[in-house]
């Protein structure tokens, strides 16, 4: 085990030029390899980074320790090595890196030269920050509530983060799957995924995914495609799909909704009339992804062009009329 810490450790110099001496970066790979299950001698982290043992003793004592007043990373006396609670973070919606610049603040504030009730204060601040991130992350009316797969959401955020491959149950199926994004889309929330069993990008309810396990097994996937996400307007987003030019008019009485919230990044202004009312124009990958809008705003939004989804618009509400006359 020791030799495979010495490999990662040996990685991140090459990549990332990371200086040990720096005490953000000691703590961030810390924290890093007792998330990853290793368990860490002072002896070993002083030849390991190059620094003495009373610092080392100090990083742990003085900054990661306080971190967590639950124990979740901990010194046994019988191995003599710094340990940590399985999938302690998963319990934190923060990063390594994150965790390191709090544990130094959190030290700070314990400063002589600080004001005196201010280490308390910022202890209290940071457990309500995060208490606010797990339990009421984005709690609106109009947004799906997270309180049945909080932590779910937590798992998959931070394999998001560290690019891990993560085994899971969904839809009556197991699955090892790339977790690539998170989004939320017309108010639920979902996993964009690529399953390498079939080559393809999916996306999957983040409420129906279970038995998640973030495994020790790192993935590399085209960023430019992932964040072409961005422009997904609902779950019908096909990110392998030729464009489609979409030109909506929008009268003065919804426009304004429009223009303060745009449905993607393509959506631009092409005209806006004397009345407020406007001509938009906007890429998509489906029609689905725009018709269920188009049919929420009717009769105050009209298809200028396609033909095709113009059609299919006129065909719903053919369809409804019929049914509901």
């Amino acid at each position: 085990m020791s030799h495979l810490i010495d490999i990662i450790i040996a990685k991140l110099l090459l990549k990332n030029k990371m200086d040990f001496q720096n005490r953000i970066n000691r703590l961030s790979l810390i924290l890093e390899l007792l998330s990853k299950g290793y368990d860490l001698s002072t002896p070993s982290l002083v030849d390991r980074f190059g620094v003495s043992k009373k610092i080392i003793q100090t990083d742990f004592k003085e900054y990661i320790l306080p971190l967590f007043v639950d124990e979740r990373i901990y010194y046994d006396y019988s191995s003599k090595t710094y340990k940590a609670k399985n999938n302690f973070l998963t319990k934190t919606l923060f990063s390594v890196d994150e965790l390191s610049i709090i544990a130094i603040l959190k030290n700070k504030s314990k400063d002589k030269y600080s004001d005196e009730d201010l280490s308390p204060k910022v202890d209290s601040l940071f457990l309500k920050f995060e208490d606010e991130l797990t339990n009421k992350l984005y709690q609106t009316t109009s947004i799906e509530k997270i309180d049945n797969f909080k932590n779910e959401i937590i798992q998959i955020k931070n394999a998001v983060e560290s690019k891990s491959i993560i085994k899971c149950f969904y839809n009556d199926k197991n699955r090892e799957i790339y977790p690539l994004k998170i989004l939320n889309l017309e108010g639920f929330w979902y996993l964009i995924t690529y399953e390498p069993i079939d080559n393809k990008i999916k996306t999957f309810h983040l409420n129906t995914i279970k038995n998640i396990e973030v495994l020790n097994t790192h993935f590399s996937f085209d960023e430019e495609k992932i964040k072409t996400f961005d422009n997904a307007i609902s779950a019908y987003y096909k990110p392998n799909n030729e464009s489609i030019l979409v030109q909506l008019f929008i009268d003065s009485k919804v426009s304004r909704y429009f223009l303060r919230k745009p449905l993607n990044k393509t959506q631009r202004v092409l005209k806006i009339y004397d009345d407020e009312s406007v001509d938009l124009e906007l890429t998509i990958t489906d029609y689905m992804e725009i018709i269920p809008t188009i049919q929420r705003y009717i009769p105050h939004i009209g298809v200028i062009e396609p033909d095709e989804l113009k059609n299919k618009v006129k065909e719903n509400v053919e369809i409804y009329l019929k049914r509901f006359e």
